[in-house]
């Protein structure tokens, strides 16, 4: 699968890497996500996801929002030093904006805390 090849690249150089799979209704993208998110559970690799269902959605923000808070329910489970990285890591990208990303992904409060 180019997929799979694709996400066996993440993390060879240290860098994140996001990727966006597209296609018609009923062509089985979800399939495929979760038969690669399945391969790659032995890896290094955290693998998120997030759907767009342009029916029962009114934008992308509830995909975003899905995949954020898996991102986060991964974080809370690697233990508290990989939190206290993950939050180092958000405040010094978003600085003060952390407040407005936390009114908008409350998931978000699980690392960085209240503001």
């Amino acid at each position: 699968l180019g997929l799979m090849g694709a996400c066996r690249r993440i993390g060879l150089h240290g860098e994140s890497k996001m990727i966006l799979v597209s296609g018609y209704s009923g062509e089985g993208k979800s399939t495929v996500v979760k038969h690669v998110k399945e391969m790659l559970e032995e890896t290094n690799v955290c693998f998120i996801s997030g759907k767009f269902d342009q029916i029962q959605q009114a934008g992308p923000l509830p995909a975003i929002h899905a995949a954020l808070t898996e991102y986060c329910n991964y974080i809370v489970d690697q233990g508290p030093q990989n939190i206290l990285d993950t939050t180092k890591a958000i405040m010094k990208e978003i600085k003060s904006d952390v407040e407005v990303l936390t009114s908008v992904f409350p998931c978000l409060r699980k690392i960085v805390g209240k503001s």
